[in-house]
């Protein structure tokens, strides 16, 4: 997992989340473990595709639950992205 990316996304996290980004981890579940709920996963989705410039597909959430689920979306919509 690319450290700079996974860094990032935690950033993301704790300043929506209001968490310190010492205490959430690439195994934190995002509504169990964190408390996200479906209106805190729009502002997340909403705050990556602005900062990346990129665009989440919402068939890429079904299986969203981890942190690190979270950053596997973001890789994977930059790679499409940078392959278009």
């Amino acid at each position: 997992m690319n450290k700079d990316l996974d860094q990032e996304v935690k950033t993301i996290l704790s300043k929506l989340i209001g968490l310190e980004s010492s205490e959430i981890n690439d195994e934190s579940d995002l509504f169990n473990d964190l408390g996200v709920d479906s209106l805190k996963v729009i502002d997340i989705v909403t705050e990556i595709e602005r900062t990346y410039k990129t665009e989440v597909k919402d068939s890429q959430l079904i299986n969203l639950r981890t942190v690190k689920d979270l950053v596997n979306i973001v890789r994977e919509s930059l790679k499409n992205k940078d392959g278009q």
